[in-house]
């Protein structure tokens, strides 16, 4: 198995003058949090992509990465959308396995990340049923069991919703599906964000991605300086 991290981006919001990735909570970066967890539960590749400061950024992957697992894509318009960077990075889906794909600025109980990884799902997602209602979230939209709608807006009707964690698992052939929809997203508009893959693939029935709910297990996707107060607030939690 191998993961993939997307970390390219300005952070604009939170007004961090560091790679978002970057963050530390507790004694840990972000970073680091997710290239222990990964180990810790097999994965035996990381890629990773890569804009903003991008020269720190190799600085301080030289030095964690002591396994010399992790490889490098650098996304130079990474003022552009998410998909920019997914496509970036599209030669790491030719390598024969099952990929997990990572939103880098999320903290999150190490357990979110074995429930995916150990799914008997071949596709998967993760979703959280208790989230704040707005734009903002990228919601997953569950009809008669089966994900039937995903996005910040969505217009089918569900049963009930929840948000996305930005944690995803695909087989290999389907991995290979998933980066090819991409490249024809990214030619028609190279601002769009890498869910709208996802949304494609799931409204047009390109193939099955079925979900996992996360229950009480904790995390926050690190984007306003709210969430950053968040996550200082459960890192104990999420360390025990």
């Amino acid at each position: 198995m191998k993961a993939l991290i997307l970390a390219a981006g300005l952070g604009e919001r939170l007004k961090y003058n560091k790679p978002k990735i970057l963050i530390k909570v507790g004694n840990k970066t972000l970073l680091e949090r997710h290239y222990e967890n990964l180990l810790k539960y097999g994965v035996k590749k990381i890629g990773i992509v890569i804009g903003y400061k991008n020269t720190e950024l190799k600085k301080f992957i030289k030095k964690i990465d002591k396994h010399k697992i992790i490889k490098i894509f650098v996304n130079k318009r990474y003022k552009l959308g998410s998909i920019v960077s997914l496509v970036k990075a599209h030669s790491f889906f030719k390598e024969k396995n099952e990929i997990i794909l990572m939103d880098g600025d999320v903290l999150y109980d190490k357990k979110i990340l074995k429930k995916l990884i150990f799914s008997r799902k071949k596709n998967c997602l993760l979703i959280d049923k208790n989230y704040e209602i707005g734009e903002e979230p990228v919601k997953v939209c569950i009809k008669n069991k089966k994900i039937c709608d995903f996005g910040k807006k969505t217009t089918k009707k569900f049963d009930y919703c929840g948000e996305s964690i930005g944690f995803f698992k695909f087989s290999y052939l389907d991995s290979l599906k998933f980066i090819s929809e991409a490249k024809k997203i990214m030619k028609k508009d190279k601002n769009e964000m890498y869910e709208e893959t996802i949304r494609k693939i799931i409204t047009n029935k390109m193939f099955k991605i079925e979900f996992e709910n996360i229950l009480k297990l904790l995390w926050t996707e690190i984007d306003f300086k709210k969430d950053l107060i968040f996550a200082k607030k459960i890192i104990n939690k999420i360390n025990e």
